[in-house]
């Protein structure tokens, strides 16, 4: 079969590879995307990346079953990636797909779509009426995250990022507020864009972003701990953890359990077939997978390899 296959660490080029065989259930693959974790695996730097080559690339995709059913899939059984015609997956990492969503909609609402909606249900507890600010924002998953506020019923959503033009474009994804990143004051400016503080902060980069948000919190403001763009270390003072009654909680959907994943990626497949939520992604062929690499970095879409 054809796939996206890593024989060095770098890039996946496309070629043959055996057909997937062994425990677990064999998907005929619609869409698999191309995600950041994808491109770390494939470096050899990440915890996941394989001690032995080649291996096919992808931790995500959508298909079908043998009996018809239509599934997202997640972490399949090595070395069968989902950047191929098929891949083999442990059954307990499918979950169905609603009727109403695309293959290309339905992988894209596995990593990008839970880490956008999961930390605000499942780590934050957000409730109606608060007030949400989402630092880089303006990627994947911070469009599908303000998205997500949105349906949750956010006071307010403010999204925090370096590109103007980028900042701009959330607000018809339901962004109430914008403020760029090095903004002179940011802590005011987030201050001052959410309508008076912070009840939880959507952090996908970390450094001094999240520093300056804290400082922009209401009493009890719940930060969830996602990425680290902007830096791997930040200094937080005790006193205003203290104050503020501050929690810093780390995120990865894993730690929820299965269920909890199945359960958050059935309310955005619901809110995607309902309308609440617009998934955009770019559906290039299989064989572009090394131009759909590069370009990956870049791309404020999902950029899915159809086989």
């Amino acid at each position: 079969m054809k796939a996206a296959v890593l024989t060095q660490y770098g890039a996946p080029t496309l070629a043959n590879f055996d057909e997937p065989s062994g425990d677990g259930v064999v998907v005929e693959v619609h869409a698999a995307t191309i995600n950041a974790v994808d491109i770390a695996i494939a470096s050899g730097a990440h915890y996941l990346s394989p001690r032995s080559l080649p291996v096919v690339t992808g931790i995500e995709g959508a298909g079908v079953t043998p009996d018809g059913t239509r599934v997202y899939f997640s972490l399949p059984s090595s070395p069968f990636g989902s950047m191929a015609e098929r891949s083999l997956v442990p059954r307990d990492h499918l979950i169905e797909i609603p009727d109403a969503v695309d293959f290309s909609a339905a992988a894209t609402l596995g990593n990008a779509g839970l880490a956008g909606s999961m930390p605000l249900v499942e780590a934050a507890h957000l409730k109606p009426g608060e007030s949400v600010v989402i630092l880089g924002g303006t990627g994947v998953v911070g469009r599908i995250a303000v998205q997500a506020a949105r349906a949750l019923g956010a006071g307010s959503i403010t999204v925090v990022g370096r590109n103007a033009e980028a900042l701009d474009s959330t607000r018809a994804l339901g962004a109430t507020a914008t403020v760029l990143a090095d903004a002179d004051d940011l802590t005011g400016a987030i201050r001052e864009a959410s309508g008076g503080g912070v009840d939880v902060i959507l952090d996908y980069t970390w450094g001094e972003v999240a520093a300056a948000a804290l400082h922009a919190g209401n009493q009890g403001v719940r930060s969830i701990q996602i990425g680290e763009r902007a830096g791997a270390n930040i200094t937080i003072p005790a006193q205003l953890m203290r104050a503020l009654g501050a929690t810093v909680s780390g995120f990865m959907p894993i730690h929820y359990g299965q269920a909890a994943m199945r359960e958050a990626y059935s309310r955005i497949g619901d809110w995607v077939a309902e309308g609440k939520v617009a998934i955009e992604y770019e559906n290039l062929p299989l064989a572009d997978v090394e131009r759909a690499w590069a370009m990956a970095s870049g791309a404020r879409h999902k950029l899915v390899l159809v086989p």
